[in-house]
């Protein structure tokens, strides 16, 4: 039986307490346009489809809207505190208990009451988000269903008014993927990233030039894996305006025309851990 179907009161607790955790993201999330990257609410629907295996994914948001890629870093977060629990050689489980201050703490944001609000409205939107996938292997299709957060049980202190813990139930395909360690960790300056352009780039860099020194896509290609709505004219502004600032975290990116490459308009993305090629650039700007 899928442990999405047992009762919450049935899962063991798994307390989120681990102080320098490093935030993860599970592989399937980081390839494919899931989160919102919209800054306004974005009530809907999204299908994506890949030509190339047949799979197709539908996004279905409710009234409060899809969930956005900044409302990810309370999965990133829990992703981070299992994967390290389970390296320590602690228990684990999909059901789990996080410290609101905590969280927002380790992921740079600030501890004031607006804060606190903003988590309720990020569980709303991904427990209000529902993903369809359908995948084909052989003569077999399966079809499946998921929200990013299952259940929640958010608690505040009525004294204060200040919301104190949360306890989620993470849906057993992402459960599962942290458990298999079909994750990435993240750089610590991802949570510093404010813009969503920049935060899906950085997703897909990591995702792709992992274990490479670089690695290039099409224009065309990267917009599909944004899936953003507006015109590919505006993606391409805001791709550019990326490569001018270089504000990826770990990489450099370097936007090519159709004339430059001899075939399609494409970005180029270099591993730079240590920052030589952004101040290359910069060096070279003042000269």
């Amino acid at each position: 039986m899928s442990s999405d179907l047992v009762s919450s009161e049935q899962l063991e607790l798994f307390v989120a307490n681990i102080i320098d955790a490093a935030p993860k993201g599970d592989t399937q999330s980081m390839e494919f346009p899931l989160f919102s990257i919209s800054s306004k609410v974005d009530t809907d629907s999204y299908v994506y489809h890949n030509k190339k295996t047949g799979a197709s994914i539908e996004i279905i948001p409710n009234e409060k809207g899809r969930a956005t890629i900044h409302d990810k870093d309370l999965l990133l977060y829990c992703f981070g505190q299992i994967a390290e629990a389970k390296n320590r050689g602690q228990a684990i489980g999909q059901k789990i208990h996080v410290t609101l201050y905590d969280y927002l703490k380790s992921t740079n944001k600030n501890t004031d009451g607006k804060s606190y609000k903003a988590v309720l409205e990020s569980l709303k939107r991904l427990a209000g988000t529902t993903v369809y996938t359908t995948t084909r292997q052989g003569n077999s299709k399966r079809d499946k269903g998921f929200s990013f957060v299952s259940d929640y049980d958010l608690i505040t202190d009525e004294k204060t008014g200040r919301m104190k813990y949360v306890e989620l139930i993470l849906p057993s395909i992402l459960f599962d993927a942290v458990s298999n360690n079909q994750i990435l960790t993240y750089s610590s300056q991802y949570f510093s990233l404010r813009s969503p352009y920049d935060r899906r780039l950085y997703e897909l860099c990591r995702k792709h030039c992992g274990n490479q020194t670089q690695w290039e896509i099409g224009l065309e290609n990267l917009y599909n894996k944004f899936g953003v709505k507006s015109p590919i004219r505006e993606f391409r502004r805001k791709i550019k305006e990326i490569e001018k600032k270089q504000s990826i975290p770990d990489y450099f990116i370097m936007y090519c025309t159709a004339k430059t490459t001899g075939t399609v308009e494409k970005i180029i993305v270099f591993k730079d851990k240590n920052g030589r090629l952004k101040s290359d650039k910069k060096a070279m700007e003042i000269n």
